[in-house]
């Protein structure tokens, strides 16, 4: 696909493209410049074979996200040490009124 300065802008800033690793990899390139694989870093350090499209290998080194499989932590108040929604999410009933007995 051929991507323009606008899909790049967008990339960066949803986060699919990690903003300091690409501003190490193109530190002289403007914003409205879309980069070649001849003008990445890497490629000029020869640590890269090159020929691919610089946008496309950086959508492949995806920032890394927290695992799948770690549980999930629930929300609590930390004043009441209940959940967000409070008594109503435990689901016991409330005691009556003992004043008017």
């Amino acid at each position: 696909m051929k991507y323009t300065a606008r899909h790049i802008r967008r990339f960066l800033e949803t986060g699919k493209i990690d903003a300091r690793l690409w501003k190490n990899h193109f530190p002289s390139i403007l914003p409205s410049h879309v980069p070649t694989c001849e003008e990445c870093s890497e490629f000029r350090e020869r640590t890269c074979p090159g020929s691919r499209d610089p946008v496309d290998c950086f959508l492949a080194k995806a920032p890394e996200t927290a695992p799948a499989d770690s549980p999930k932590q629930k929300k609590r108040d930390p004043m009441l040490g209940l959940g967000m929604k409070g008594l109503s999410a435990h689901g016991t009933a409330k005691p009556r009124d003992q004043s008017k007995m």
